[in-house]
């Protein structure tokens, strides 16, 4: 391809969905993606985008070619951020998407003691609770690793969930839990069987459903570790249960050196944090 900046703005289409989205991202103009897209289309002789129930967006005939681009983009990103560190600058952001807990009880209490290694990384973090694909960013923390791709996940810890009922309402059958996308999680599955049913209420993260299960006082799981401040509430009897966390990045940033010192934070602040263990046999 003649030029490879019109590759810049078709991952912008993928990762945001539409040109609309992506021009917007770019700080540009949909006529500006439109008039790339044109280009690119003489170029391949296909459009690659079509018309949906939402906008202009991605044609599906281009997802090789969006990995293929996916790709050079990581290689040039870990060579960028190898040269500059080498300058002594500080390198490329680095965008890590993870749930708001994750940030607050095991990330950022770690960082002041990697103050080091990461005094020359610039650090970008997105409120994603559950995420399968990079999306544009370069590490992805979640429970359930990349199914395909060019992706190197590992496990770097669990989370240690057990449901709770009111003291005072051992009948209850209302409960909050996740939405849909968290189906498959043991918890959710014990928590469907015990309260007889699906969840009431449904919340995107899990300091939700800790204030909705204390606010509106009824069923719910949540972390073992955060169950410490829960008050009138008992435990479920037999419905503890692990899930494990995973860390991703694309496998061509393994020289990054930037990636490399972040993975390795998050690697020890997981293995540090009680709120990313299982509890302790008894």
């Amino acid at each position: 391809m003649d030029r490879w900046d019109d590759l810049r703005f078709l991952l912008a289409i993928d990762k945001y969905g539409t040109m609309a989205a992506a021009a917007r991202m770019l700080g540009t103009n949909p006529a500006t993606v439109s008039r790339r897209m044109e280009r690119m289309a003489d170029e391949l002789g296909l459009n690659p985008v079509i018309k949906t129930s939402m906008g202009w967006g991605l044609n599906p005939e281009m997802r090789e070619l969006i990995k293929a681009s996916e790709t050079f983009d990581e290689i040039i990103r870990g060579e960028q951020n190898r040269l500059r560190m080498r300058a002594g600058m500080k390198s490329s952001e680095i965008r890590v998407a993870c749930s708001p807990m994750m940030l607050r009880r095991i990330l950022a209490p770690n960082m002041k003691h990697y103050a080091t290694e990461l005094a020359h990384i610039r650090l970008s973090f997105s409120n994603r609770s559950l995420i399968t694909t990079l999306s544009g960013h370069d590490i992805i923390i979640s429970a359930a690793p990349p199914e395909s791709g060019r992706i190197l996940s590992r496990k770097i810890g669990v989370f240690a969930l057990e449901a709770y009922i009111p003291t005072d309402d051992k009948d209850c059958r209302e409960w909050v839990g996740l939405s849909p996308d968290y189906k498959d999680l043991p918890i959710m599955r014990k928590c469907e069987q015990h309260f007889k049913g699906p969840a009431r209420i449904e919340v995107d993260t899990l300091s939700q459903l800790y204030d909705v299960m204390t606010s509106a006082r009824i069923g719910g799981f949540i972390l073992v570790m955060a169950a410490q401040s829960l008050e009138g509430f008992d435990a479920i009897e037999g419905s503890y249960s692990t899930t494990d966390i995973f860390m991703s990045y694309h496998e061509s940033r393994r020289g990054d050196p930037a990636l490399m010192a972040m993975t390795a934070f998050i690697v020890e602040s997981f293995a540090q944090s009680p709120w990313a263990q299982a509890r302790a046999a008894v």
